[in-house]
């Protein structure tokens, strides 16, 4: 397998992603949680992988996932900020029945709250200071 091609390259210059990813419960497409995070590698599948790799219970072990959402941001700060935005936003941490890397960035999937800034995640080109706007609102 070409995993080493696809999970090890990291972004250039800095940058990081911010991202959303979505698990659903096994064998259907019913959404449960959210995960926001931040990710140096080019590929935000590379997390789940890496989750998956190195924990003894792994979101993809408990889940089908589904990346929702990520953009590029020229710092790790900057990356932070959002992903800081997004947890908030999205509420309380959610127990899910089992502790992994990264269980305190879950959030329950709320469909009303994830239709309100849908538009604004996919816009070209994207505006970080427009999304923070819209995380704010109540």
């Amino acid at each position: 397998m070409e995993v080493k091609k696809k999970y090890y390259k990291k972004l250039p210059n800095g940058q990081w992603k911010t991202y959303l990813y979505c698990f659903l419960k096994k064998g259907t497409k019913q959404r449960l949680y959210l995960k926001a995070g931040i990710t140096e590698f080019k590929d935000i599948e590379a997390r789940m992988f890496f989750n998956n790799l190195n924990e003894e219970e792994s979101f993809i072990q408990h889940f089908d996932d589904k990346p929702m959402w990520s953009e590029k941001f020229p710092s790790k700060a900057e990356a932070e900020k959002v992903e800081e935005k997004l947890l908030k936003y999205f509420g309380d941490k959610v127990d899910m029945g089992f502790k992994t890397g990264g269980y305190s960035e879950v959030r329950e999937y709320n469909h009303e709250k994830w239709m309100a800034i849908n538009d604004e995640l996919y816009k070209k080109p994207f505006n970080v200071e427009s999304l923070l706007l819209q995380l704010s609102r109540p």
